[in-house]
């Protein structure tokens, strides 16, 4: 299995940008205006990149689930963005010397309702980004942010792992449960997509 190395280094890159000029700072999020305008100039300006995991999820969840190449490359895109983003964390607190007083928040499982939002929101999500440039993109996983409550994983995994791991297992079902229900919407809106 040859790496993209090149791929690798965008989500770290992208990761990074995004968490250090959106995530970090306190009147900012995915789900605003500005940070919308980072995220399109961070896709626009870093072509190819996912930077963030709901978006690598998706791209899991659409493509052929038998290419382990494929998947064993989003697994390390993955793990590119937390890299990233705790690269920024580190910078934004000075290595831990500024305490930020984050905390991992608990996860519990989707409600029915929640898991549905979830689902529309990557059926939605995937369909404006499989079609339209990636400006217009950054908008779509404003609203999915909006509608989810956050599209931040990498963010949180990074914060997780710089404060001693703190939370992990709250953060990781978040990365990866959140991250699979959206991709397995963006997969259903492929499927819909397909039979109109």
């Amino acid at each position: 299995m040859d790496l993209d190395k090149n791929a690798i280094m965008n989500e770290v890159g992208g990761a990074f940008m995004v968490s250090w000029l959106v995530l970090s700072s306190v009147d900012a999020g995915i789900g605003t205006l500005t940070g919308a305008l980072i995220l399109a100039a961070a896709w626009m300006a870093i072509s190819g990149a996912h930077i963030l995991p709901v978006v690598t999820w998706c791209h899991m969840m659409t493509g052929d689930p038998t290419d382990m190449d494929s998947m064993m490359g989003s697994a390390m895109q993955l793990v590119g963005q937390v890299i990233g983003a705790a690269m920024a964390i580190a910078l934004m607190t000075e290595g831990g010397a500024i305490e930020t007083g984050w905390a991992a928040t608990a996860w519990e499982a989707p409600d029915l309702w929640g898991a549905l939002t979830m689902l529309a929101a990557g059926a939605v999500f995937w369909t404006v980004y499989s079609r339209c440039d990636t400006w217009v993109t950054a908008f779509a996983v404003m609203a999915m942010a909006g509608a989810m409550g956050g599209v931040d994983a990498a963010h949180e995994m990074g914060s997780s792992l710089l404060s001693g791991m703190d939370g992990v297992q709250d953060v990781g079902m978040h990365w990866v449960v959140d991250g699979l229900i959206v991709g397995v919407g963006a997969r259903v809106g492929v499927m819909i997509d397909d039979m109109i």
